[in-house]
């Protein structure tokens, strides 16, 4: 793709490069796989560590959504990058604060887990 090309697209939001668009939607599809098996989990587990992580995963999806806005021209390049760096720290403080739940929460011995297994 040339330079002229890509400006066009930046600038008017249109792009006549079919494999953006086939980007964003394999990742859309990645995504809501990944945060359909992150939902499962937390079901399954039930702890603030995981809401923490699905949490995380479920921003992945709104990149792609931010993505797909800019492709079709109803935010531009500057608002895109900014909530998109947004949504990057917003991520990373969630995937932080899992580690930390997970780490200080008091959590029961293997005995007792043992013993709850084993009424199940």
């Amino acid at each position: 793709m040339s330079v002229p090309t890509l400006l066009h697209e930046v600038v008017t939001g249109v792009s006549t490069d079919h494999s953006l668009v086939l980007v964003l939607v394999l990742s859309g599809l990645a995504s809501l796989s990944i945060l359909a098996l992150a939902v499962a989990a937390l079901i399954r587990r039930r702890s603030w560590s995981y809401l923490l992580v699905t949490l995380a995963i479920g921003m992945l999806g709104l990149r792609v959504t931010l993505g797909g806005l800019m492709l079709t021209g109803l935010i531009d390049l500057e608002t895109h990058h900014l909530i998109e760096h947004g949504v990057d720290f917003l991520m990373a403080g969630l995937l932080l604060a899992a580690v930390y739940v997970a780490r200080t929460t008091n959590r029961p011995s293997e005995k007792q887990d043992r013993e709850q297994y084993e009424q199940r």
